[in-house]
């Protein structure tokens, strides 16, 4: 086997750096959160800021990530591969006007969780980290557009590095401004992070305004589809949101235990999924669908085996320093315990889902908007009851997370469903 000539072919050198960048990531991901643990622990104060924060997380996975990338990479990789250079002035347009809208929408939701709050020693603050979550949205989502832009041009590797020095900026300065400034340091990192990166490698991007026009516009993002491709994210989003509803601490147990669980997911299942998608694009096999299917479900009953015998002395090992004490970790090991199973469930319909998502937008458009549809239902149902019912707000998260795991796993079902019947009828 020739070594030298395959790492001098550019797409293995890209996903060779595309892989390498995502295990680092993780990591430096994962310490962040390490980070936060020792100096907030389960304080109330941190506790709020969670709740305020959820609103701009949601956001953020239904505006950027692999769906967001699902959307638009192949429109940029197809004009890149018939035109030398772009015009991008309709692509900054476009995403500056959907840039304010974000902001408008965050600020609509999240100013009245200020309120709701309802904590006159730091309402002004809260109010500041609102604007500042806002501001972060507007800009993750801005950088993302182009991320994928860089992506389309092929520059895979940059894009890869980009990322990462994001990601390394916004932690290196984490720990330092979180001491000094509390948790306006933690949002000061962040946009440490945003702007070294815009500054190194996307401000070229951006400037760029000769060229074929890019035809740009607001149907190109196909909410449907950026919805059911994070569905997995939004459904621990939001459960943590309902988990935060008590004005008390228990949305900060329910963050690091799906930490841990989550690191499963985005480890190993979704790099399953990244490779069953690429296969089925090129074969359609069974034998794929079920391999993924089985390797869920494995890993998913593993978990909660692990998560019963060594989760109490893992948080601890990982957890219980500085403001993280004795009794976070057991009220963290028991909601870990709690939330578990549903991450079988999440797990196996991550799998389930991606035949469908390897179809053309066009073919999955109706069937998209109608599992949307249904799981919009079941969110604001979901939302509305809790509003109205007394129970603790603990109790409520975790039959949040099991209803909408479940339904999750069913739409996967329908979803192979479905992509056998396209491709019969194709």
């Amino acid at each position: 086997m020739n070594f030298k000539a395959i790492f001098a072919n550019k797409s293995t050198l890209d996903f060779l750096a595309m892989f390498s960048s995502n295990i680092i990531k993780k990591f430096i991901g994962f310490a962040k959160e390490v980070i936060l643990a020792s100096v907030f622990g389960s304080s109330l104060l941190y506790a709020n800021f969670i709740l305020i924060r959820t609103v701009s997380d949601l956001f953020s996975q239904l505006s950027n990530g692999n769906a967001l990338q699902a959307t638009l990479l192949s429109k940029f990789s197809k004009l890149y591969s018939n035109n030398e250079q772009i015009s991008l002035k309709q692509v900054r347009y476009i995403s500056k006007k959907i840039m304010i809208l974000l902001f408008a929408l965050s600020q609509l939701i999240q100013l009245p969780i200020v309120y709701y709050i309802d904590s006159s020693d730091y309402n002004i603050l809260f109010i500041l980290i609102s604007l500042l979550l806002g501001l972060i949205l507007c800009i993750n989502f801005y950088s993302s557009v182009f991320l994928i832009v860089m992506q389309g041009q092929g520059k895979f590797k940059t894009n890869s590095i980009a990322t990462t020095v994001d990601m390394f900026m916004s932690t290196i300065f984490l720990y330092p401004l979180t001491i000094y400034f509390s948790i306006v340091g933690v949002l000061a990192s962040r946009l440490i992070g945003f702007f070294s990166m815009i500054y190194k490698y996307l401000r070229p991007i951006y400037s760029v305004s000769e060229g074929k026009e890019a035809k740009f516009k607001v149907k190109d993002f196909n909410i449907s589809v950026m919805l059911l491709g994070n569905l997995a994210n939004v459904i621990v989003i939001f459960s943590r949101f309902i988990a935060g509803l008590d004005n008390d601490n228990n949305i900060t147990f329910f963050n690091y235990s799906v930490v841990l669980l989550n690191a499963l997911l985005t480890a190993v299942i979704l790099n399953i999924n990244t490779i069953v998608l690429a296969k089925l694009s090129v074969k359609n096999d069974i034998k794929i669908i079920l391999f993924s299917f089985f390797v869920a479900l494995g890993l998913g009953i593993l978990l909660v085996y692990l998560v019963d015998l060594y989760g109490e002395i893992t948080i601890q090992f990982i957890f219980q320093r500085g403001a993280f004490t004795q009794q976070d970790t057991l009220s963290t090991f028991a909601y870990a315990k709690d939330l578990s199973i549903s991450f079988v469930f999440i797990f196996i319909a991550s799998a389930l889902f991606q035949p469908f998502f390897s179809l053309s937008q066009n073919k999955i458009k109706k069937d998209a908007n109608i599992l949307a549809s249904i799981f919009s239902i079941f969110l604001v149902g979901l939302f509305v009851y809790f509003c109205l019912n007394t129970s603790s707000a603990r109790e409520n998260s975790l039959i949040t997370i099991y209803i909408l795991s479940f339904l999750f796993m069913l739409m996967s079902l329908y979803s192979v469903y479905r992509f056998y019947k396209i491709k019969i009828e194709s």
